[in-house]
């Protein structure tokens, strides 16, 4: 049997890059970064297709790194199959090359799609977890019945919240949350400002469009107030609207930053308005930044985490009109935002490095002991 004390392992996770911004690359940073510094294990980080810039998470350098270049997307959808055809297989020779010249012991891998049914083939003798970061609530249940065969093949499919169970009718499911280091802060009241928080990758499923909708229901109330959205991507729309409703002096955009934490906890609510979530990071990092919190009720993460009422609002998806009014209470109500900021610390352990690492770790013996 192994034991957690004297044993010596190597530990594969395959990404499709680390230079971008969001949840999936700050977890797995932050989980690279506690196999190498908690457990002593060594970590090959294998990327698809990493660009040419520098990580945006810090990733310890005991890390050893490998890129195959595959700068090709295998799509979705039975006409592309055949022409993914070449694609896959040079992931499957390049993964299958890396794990045997590393003679990793276990992989990790976020890989979504077709990318995720090519990986159990390359050197099949070692387990191998998929992490499901996103929500499955998205998945085209049609196409499921026949991934699933392949996706059997993984030792454990780990999934955010006992919610996305119910999504995959399968065997080898695992339920284990992101998790969040609140060791390095100290709150004071004094360091907040009357600002409404925001942060992601600007996408469709993000919905910021949603958040200038309800802040322009209540902004002329509240001219001492400013909403920060800190993300990149396509934000001319997002200009153009907010100059046509009026807002432009109290709604910014900023691009994102590594300084994101400190932004949080200077300001005083935090907000998400998402379309899914499976387990938002940025939830955790704005309660370790003790910032009350309005979300849209996204199948299913927010919920696994926010206690509606307790330490924030969970609001019905899509409804702006309840929305602006969970706001409203919370702008005009310090004491309110104080309460929920002290209910938080015992999620904030629930969350934590340590707990949520150490479950990860006995999944991985568990896997290792059956293998």
């Amino acid at each position: 049997m192994l034991n957690r004390n004297n044993l010596k392992m190597k530990i594969g996770i395959l990404v499709y890059k680390m230079s971008g911004v969001g949840g999936v690359e700050r977890i797995t940073a932050e989980k690279i970064n506690a196999w190498i510094e908690i457990f002593g294990y060594d970590v090959v980080l294998i990327t698809k297709n990493e660009k040419e810039a520098p990580f945006f998470y810090e990733v310890n350098k005991k890390c050893k790194r490998y890129n195959l270049n595959i700068h090709a997307k295998l799509r979705s959808g039975i006409k592309d199959y055949i022409k993914n055809i070449p694609q896959a297989f040079k992931l499957f020779l390049g993964l299958k090359n890396v794990m045997k010249s590393e003679k990793i012991d276990i992989l990790f891998t976020t890989m979504r799609g077709i990318d995720s049914l090519v990986v159990p083939f390359a050197k099949v003798r070692v387990p191998k977890i998929s992490e499901i970061h996103g929500s499955g609530f998205a998945h085209n249940e049609k196409a499921w019945f026949w991934k699933s065969l392949i996706i059997n093949r993984y030792k454990k499919l780990v999934v955010l919240n006992k919610c996305e169970v119910d999504y995959y009718p399968l065997d080898n499911i695992a339920v284990i949350p992101n998790f969040i280091d609140n060791s390095d802060y100290n709150f004071s009241k004094h360091d907040k400002k009357n600002v409404i928080i925001s942060a992601g990758r600007i996408s469709r499923e993000k919905q910021f469009d949603h958040l200038i909708d309800i802040w322009s229901l209540i902004a002329s109330k509240y001219d001492q107030w400013e909403v920060h959205l800190y993300g990149d991507g396509p934000i001319d729309v997002f200009k153009n609207k907010i100059d046509e409703l009026g807002i432009q002096k109290s709604f910014k955009i900023f691009p994102s930053t590594t300084e994101i934490k400190n932004k949080m906890q200077k300001a005083s609510i935090f907000v998400l308005v998402s379309a899914t979530e499976a387990f938002p990071m940025v939830l955790l990092e704005a309660m370790n930044a003790k910032l009350p919190i309005v979300s849209y009720d996204s199948p299913n993460g927010p919920k696994s985490i926010v206690t509606d009422g307790k330490d924030g609002f969970i609001v019905p998806l899509n409804n702006q009109t309840a929305f602006a009014e969970k706001l409203e209470l919370l702008i005009n109500d310090v004491s309110l935002r104080e309460n929920f900021i002290e209910n938080q610390e015992i999620k904030l352990d629930a969350f934590s490095k340590k707990r949520v690492m150490n479950q990860w770790n006995d999944l991985v013996l568990e896997v290792l002991n059956k293998k």
